[in-house]
């Protein structure tokens, strides 16, 4: 009787196990066209609807246990308008009101080498089509974007094999499979909002902390930042917080976990918080340029420039071929009081390590042309003081234009020749302390703070908090 039971048992888990591995999600689909797409293809409803079948095979021979079923494809995209896909996908947020599990967005317009935009756990992707393609590839692509709503990481080596048209390239990898599988029941309806709904969330978890995510990530860390990420870029920064804050405390010397905190923090508006997690990253990674160049963006986010510069300064020695950094140190640079010139000289070293980045070109044209109109503007701030020496505003623009361009003495002698010309003006007087304090000089700082708020004016608290305590 007992080997009955046993073999009974056995019986029932093995149809168990063959239930589950043979058990089909069907997910409804919404999906929108742009009018790029539908130029590039004038029979596009029946290669629409072809497409999604063409999809859901290549799910079905993969054994993931998934089918799609297309309810609607005849309305144009409702975010064609939005500049980006990323942007486009995140503002579908706002027009979501079909009964539909998942909405999708074929778009004709190419951003670069990308094949779409995909946030694990929600109900959009946008998916780009190249016309230049076969419709294999294009379909494979879109089952590529559509993979990634489960959870499933970007595969390089994959979506290589994808563009080349490789044979065999419609295999997803046996991971991508198992993430599919264990998240095929995903209330996607909700969107990332599914996270929340019953045990999904700690389902989510465990399918990605299965994943191999390779050396240099601890395993449940990388499941926690996947779904900080995720919840971020759906504004759920409360949320995200939570999760990178998990993902520290599995593995407090992982680099990125710390970056993925600091940028939830900046996201929150908690600049502090944020600055607080560069400074730890530094010290966990010295010799890391991105460690330092994360820290002086948020020091320059945090008015401290001097502190900013040197870390950037610190990151391109130890990379010195990165143009972002260049580009991130010109930036800054230029908003400093005499730095124009160096500003200059980085843009264009930007320029020089990558000719092709737009920021870069950008960057250097903004720089150059803001040294000439502080030029300009010296020249005729120096005239109009010329014909009338009693002109408040005259030296007080000519002061603005002197501080820009480093003469740090003639614009504290036309700040205050302003401050005297107009007794009531408080303005001067925060310009005066801000220069001071650059100079060292801290009890001046304050002595132009307090003659300014005793003139009604409050100097901004970005500069009052970089100001040192009053003795």
């Amino acid at each position: 009787m007992k080997k009955r039971i046993i073999a009974a048992v056995v019986v029932l888990e093995a149809m168990v196990g063959v239930w589950y591995y043979f058990h089909v999600r069907t997910i409804d689909v919404w999906l929108y066209t742009d009018s790029a797409f539908r130029f590039h293809h004038e029979n596009w409803p029946a290669l629409v609807e072809s497409r999604v079948k063409e999809v859901s095979r290549i799910f079905g021979r993969n054994g993931a246990g998934v089918l799609f079923r297309l309810l609607d494809a005849s309305k144009t995209d409702p975010t064609s308008e939005l500049r980006g896909i990323d942007s486009r996908r995140a503002n579908m947020v706002f027009l979501q009101g079909r009964k539909t599990d998942i909405y999708v967005i074929l778009t004709g317009v190419l951003e670069g080498d990308r094949t779409g935009s995909t946030n694990p756990f929600t109900n959009v992707a946008v998916v780009v089509d190249f016309a230049d393609k076969s419709e294999d590839v294009n379909a494979r692509l879109m089952a590529h974007e559509l993979a990634h709503l489960f959870g499933a990481p970007n595969d390089p080596d994959w979506l290589e094999t994808l563009m080349s048209e490789k044979p065999g390239s419609n295999q997803f990898s046996p991971r991508t499979i198992a993430l599919i599988r264990k998240m095929r029941d995903y209330p996607f309806a909700l969107g990332i909002d599914g996270l929340s709904h019953g045990s999904w969330g700690k389902t989510a978890l465990a399918a990605l902390a299965d994943d191999d995510t390779g050396p240099h990530a601890t395993a449940l860390a990388h499941a926690h930042a996947v779904i900080g990420t995720a919840l971020l870029n759906e504004r759920k920064k409360e949320a995200a917080l939570v999760q990178f804050k998990a993902a520290i405390q599995v593995d407090p010397k992982d680099v990125n976990s710390r970056l993925n905190l600091a940028e939830a923090y900046i996201r929150d508006g908690q600049d502090n918080m944020a600055l607080e997690q560069g400074r730890a990253l530094v010290k966990l990674a010295p010799d890391n340029a991105l460690a330092h160049r994360a820290l002086g963006a948020l020091l320059g986010r945090t008015h401290q420039p001097d502190q900013a510069v040197q870390e950037l300064r610190i990151a391109a020695r130890l990379e010195p071929n990165n143009a972002d950094t260049q580009v991130l140190l010109g930036a800054q640079l230029a908003s400093m009081f005499g730095h124009l010139d160096e500003a200059i000289a980085a843009m264009r070293e930007a320029v020089r390590l990558s000719p092709d980045s737009v920021k870069a070109r950008e960057g250097l044209q903004k720089t150059l042309t803001l040294k000439e109109n502080v030029t300009a503007a010296l020249a005729r701030q120096r005239e109009a003081v010329q014909r009338n020496p009693n002109d408040a505003d005259a030296h007080y623009f000519l002061a603005k234009a002197e501080a820009r361009m480093g003469d740090l003495t003639g614009a504290i002698q036309n700040f205050r020749k302003s401050a005297e010309l107009r007794p009531t003006n408080g303005t001067p007087h925060v310009e005066l302390a801000e220069i001071l304090l650059v100079k060292g000089d801290v009890g001046g700082a304050w002595q132009e703070v307090r003659k300014a708020r005793s003139l009604g004016t409050e100097p901004p608290a970005a500069f009052l908090s970089q100001l040192p305590p009053q003795k």
